[in-house]
């Protein structure tokens, strides 16, 4: 396929991937975004496909593989839409909201350094269970019990902190 015949394919089939792609996640900018990312991945990849029904299938098909993609990352990290998101963070809550993430962080930083290494690897750099094992040299079971027990272990320094506040405020009122 080539620069003429790929201009002419997108033309032709713009209107139904995006229609296909409005249909798989219901959201006008999001089927933007995957129509445009699977014409990318089309044109990078143009001179090895060379069957005019192959390519629509083909197109297709990665459509559908960002979508699940898509997913996997929204299920992974929470998603807010901008008016969602200034309702969850007025201006009294913002405190509240950084000294919670600070006492996080310090919480994080009081683990075993197996364990804090293996979560910020996963959550904050947003590495797969494979790789972590490839960069710590370490067996890919032993990655996904650190995770699950530092999981385990930083909930419960965090819980620990929620019930000392309860403590707190229950020795104040009595005062």
């Amino acid at each position: 396929m080539n620069k003429h015949e790929f201009e002419k394919f997108f033309e032709e089939h713009y209107k139904d991937a995006y229609r296909f792609a409005l249909s798989l996640c219901r959201n006008s900018d999001q089927a933007c975004d995957l129509v445009q990312q699977a014409f990318v991945v089309l044109y990078t990849h143009k001179e090895e496909l060379k069957n005019g029904l192959k390519v629509k299938n083909w197109l297709f098909t990665t459509l559908y593989r960002l979508f699940l993609r898509l997913k996997k990352k929204e299920q992974r990290f929470q998603y807010m839409e901008i008016e969602e998101m200034e309702d969850f963070l007025v201006e009294e809550n913002k405190g509240a909201v950084l000294m919670d993430c600070q006492y996080v962080v310090d919480c994080l930083l009081q683990l075993d350094e197996p364990y804090r290494i293996a979560l910020i690897l996963y959550y904050m750099d947003e590495l797969t269970y494979l790789d972590i094992a490839q960069v710590l040299k370490i067996p890919l079971g032993t990655v996904m019990s650190r995770i699950f027990r530092g999981k385990k272990l930083l909930r419960d320094l965090i819980l620990a902190r929620k019930s000392n506040k309860k403590k707190m405020k229950s020795l104040k009122v009595k005062v």
